[in-house]
């Protein structure tokens, strides 16, 4: 049996306000031809299936065609809802789907209704080769009890130690169910020891330092969401499968991918399969004279435009860069390869720097509420700003799981 795995589609992505749809009908056309060449039985998706959690009319129509068209591979599906999704958005069509072999988990269930998360894997011929555990992302409810008077240290604490039991108890009904084939976990999470990157947001109430692999460790293998480079949190055992297309400037040079699994004789092996890339991303930094030749110097190697972020630096105030910047984007959508998307603009000289200005910047699909949290508190101590962070992110976890 084969199982490619996928994950942070993020459907409806705009990057400062530049449509990627694109991107993604051009990814999955090569996922499904990848399905199609190797002959996979299931397709398992890790969660932040959209970007957001209200998702627009155009990214509900560009999942579901991709779903017709993988029924039509004869391929099935196990989805799960990450902290972009809308858990009820999600579950809403779950019979409609279920009849097309997509199993969808918007919501987790409860510990009590654990066994209603499991999916059997099964063969041509109706066996039971293997068993996977879809975790969709856990809510805050699902992983801690509330007490009075608690500090950032002391949720940080709960919510670790409620993961861990949470991921035992997965892990021992499984074992109890499925005794003879192997086990796959599936969830959307922060793991310890995964670096981040600009496109990923806070996820878990208190999980800056992300959960520990041991207390993941509960599955022969955990597919795993949310982190946007593929890495591994235990070799051959835990992975990130990666998002498929860059979502920001410092994803440009990861190596996106989608993994293999194939399981033989109850053993499973994996395989690492790049995904084709269709566009870069590049960020300019420097003097306005030195943007300038640097982009002289750029080649589009793909099929769509590249993306340009410009950051200008100059030592003194210069009237003419708005000019210059504006003649330069003209010249760019003459030319018809390369988009500047985003600039800003500092003087290094303190008089001149309320002068800066990030011009054409800061759209408003662009600005984090924790960011402009941050800005609103620094005058704080640094405990009371650790016990605001914690209860602004609680408030943010419960609106984007509505």
């Amino acid at each position: 049996m084969k199982i490619l795995i996928t994950a942070d589609w993020h459907i409806g992505k705009k990057l400062h306000n530049e449509d990627l749809s694109e991107d993604m009908n051009l990814y999955f056309d090569w996922l499904l031809g990848k399905i199609k060449e190797n002959g996979i039985h299931y397709l398992l998706v890790a969660g932040d299936i959209f970007d957001n959690n209200n998702p627009s009319n155009e990214s509900s129509r560009m999942y579901y065609a991709f779903m017709t068209r993988l029924n039509a591979l004869n391929c099935k599906a196990i989805i799960i809802a990450g902290n972009h999704d809308s858990p009820s958005f999600i579950d809403v069509p779950k019979d409609l789907l279920s009849e097309f072999n997509i199993a969808v988990f918007g919501l987790f269930p409860g510990i009590d209704k654990v066994e209603e998360i499991f999916v059997p894997l099964k063969d041509d011929h109706g066996n039971e080769v293997a068993v996977v555990a879809a975790i969709p992302f856990l809510q805050d409810r699902f992983v801690r009890q509330v007490g009075e008077g608690e500090g950032a240290k002391e949720i940080a604490e709960k919510i670790k130690q409620g993961m861990k039991t949470l991921f035992a108890q997965i892990g021992a009904a499984m074992k109890n169910k499925y005794p003879s084939i192997p086990k796959i976990g599936m969830a959307h999470l922060h793991a310890q020891g995964t670096e981040i990157s600009e496109a990923e947001r806070e996820i878990q109430i208190g999980n800056q330092e992300g959960i520990a692999s041991v207390d993941l460790d509960q599955f022969d293998y955990l597919a795993l969401g949310h982190i946007h480079t593929g890495q591994p949190v235990i070799k051959g055992k835990i992975q990130y499968a990666s998002s498929p297309i860059s979502l920001g400037f410092s994803e440009n040079k990861y190596n996106h991918k989608v993994v293999m699994l194939n399981i033989e004789n109850n053993q499973i092996t994996e395989t690492d399969i790049p995904v084709e890339k269709n566009r870069s991303l590049y960020q300019l930094k420097g003097t306005m004279n030195e943007v300038e030749e640097n982009i002289k110097k750029l080649k589009n190697k793909y099929k769509l435009q590249v993306l340009l972020d410009i950051q200008i630096t100059e030592e003194v105030f210069d009237p003419t860069i708005t000019d210059r910047l504006e003649a330069l984007k003209e010249m760019l959508v003459v030319k018809n390869e390369m988009k500047i998307i985003n600039t800003r603009i500092s003087y290094n000289d303190k008089k001149a720097a309320r002068f800066s200005t990030n011009y054409n910047t800061n759209e408003l699909n662009d600005i984090k509420p924790l960011d402009v949290f941050k800005t609103l508190i620094e005058d704080r101590t640094d405990e009371e700003k650790a016990k605001l962070l914690e209860k602004f992110s609680e408030i943010i976890a419960d609106t984007t799981q509505a």
